[in-house]
Parts: C-alpha cells; structure tokens; sequence
C-alpha cells in the first residue's frame, strides 16, 4: 500500500493543487465561474481515481489528520475566521507501512463510491494530504 501512495504522489499533489487555486479564486469576487471550473476539474480528478487508489489517499488523509496532535485556540487573532490551530509534531514510532496499515484498518470495507464521496465533500483535504504525506515521506 505505501508503495501504491508512492506512486500517487504526484497525484495527492495536483489534488493539493487544485484545492488552492479554489481558495485563491474565492478570495476574488468575480471569479465565481473559475471557481465552479475548478471545483468540477477537482471532482473529476478524484473520479478517476481506482477504488485501491482512492483507499491509499483516503489513508493518507487520514494519518495527516490522526498521527498528529493539534493545539486549537477560539477566537485567535491570528486568524480572518477567529480561530486557530497549530500542529504539535508528536514522536511517530510506526514505519510507513505500519502507519498505512493502521489507517487503512476500517476503510477496506467502503466501496469506491463512498471513498470518492468522502474525498470530493470533505473540505481540508489538501491539510490532510500534505501533513499525511509529510509524515510519509512521500
């Protein structure tokens, strides 16, 4: 499985990519239709991916999001929204493989089409996968 998330790193990061340009395009009022441009060329991406790929970036997401610790802080002014998290970089004691394996546990059993929609409804992907993927090392 880590091999296959190997492979696919390129792909996590036009995934990445992509979710940014959508985060720029919202900051600019008019550009409304780029962003449904982008938002469509995103989801179309993910529906690409095979049901064994989309499993391995679904785990990837999900070790950037659990292998970590987070310290949130309410209505910080570091932040537009008011709020504001940092990521406390925790020792990890699994191996690549270890890790895949352990956040890969459950997911086995979704079909393609439940891995796909939690990836395409799910707004912090491109945190997830960076974070997942520097822990990786991929």
């Amino acid at each position: 499985m880590y091999l296959l998330a190997k492979q696919l790193a390129g792909s996590m990061r036009a995934l990445v990519t992509i979710e940014n340009e959508i985060v720029e395009a919202k900051r600019r009022p008019e550009a409304e239709q780029d962003v449904l441009a982008l938002e469509k060329e995103r989801s179309t991406l993910i529906r690409s991916f095979t049901r064994s790929e989309l499993l391995v970036i679904q785990t990837v997401m999900n070790i950037g999001q659990s292998e970590r610790g987070y310290r949130f802080y309410a209505n910080s002014e570091r932040s537009e929204h008011g709020d504001h998290y940092e990521i406390i970089h925790l020792p990890i004691e699994l191996n690549e493989h270890e890790l895949m394996q352990k956040y890969s546990y459950y997911l086995v059993h979704k079909t393609e089409r439940e891995l796909a929609d939690g990836i395409e409804y799910y707004t912090a992907v491109s945190e997830q996968l960076k974070e997942g993927m520097a822990i990786l090392k991929i």
